[in-house]
């Protein structure tokens, strides 16, 4: 009867550390994953900024294009359009500084930390304790 009650606490204890260990692993690799989905948006972010970029200047290019066309066809004088483009900037500006939105970027977000510490705490906790047995 002793030896039996040894060998089940024996089975216990091997039991608890192989949860120990696979929660151990699993979050490793649910951290890894996240990591790898983070890294992707990133990149993606980071594209998308200069898609917009090089978006914007096409878009200023093809306007000054346009400009510089009716200028020449309708006889315009640079000056009287120098003025109206100067009153347009200020409107612009002052739309900009009102729709201004905080550029959240993906360094800055506050992402959730897993220590070896509290995956111990998790992992130690995670099941029931006749769950691995049955």
């Amino acid at each position: 009867m002793v030896a039996q009650k040894a060998k089940v606490a024996a089975l216990e204890v091997e039991r608890d550390r192989d949860i120990h260990r696979a929660s151990r692993i699993a979050c490793r690799d649910i951290e890894q994953r996240y990591r790898e989905v983070l890294e992707s948006s990133k990149d993606k972010w980071s594209s998308k900024k200069k898609e917009v970029s090089v978006e914007i200047q096409l878009q200023e290019v093809t306007t000054n294009i346009d400009l510089l066309n009716e200028l020449k066809d309708a006889g315009l004088t640079v000056d009287a359009e120098l003025a109206r483009l100067k009153e347009m900037e200020g409107d612009c500006e002052d739309l900009v500084a009102s729709a201004a939105v905080p550029d959240r970027s993906i360094s800055e977000l506050d992402l959730p930390q897993i220590s070896e510490d509290s995956v111990d705490q998790i992992g130690g906790s995670s099941l029931p304790n006749n769950s691995a047995s049955s």
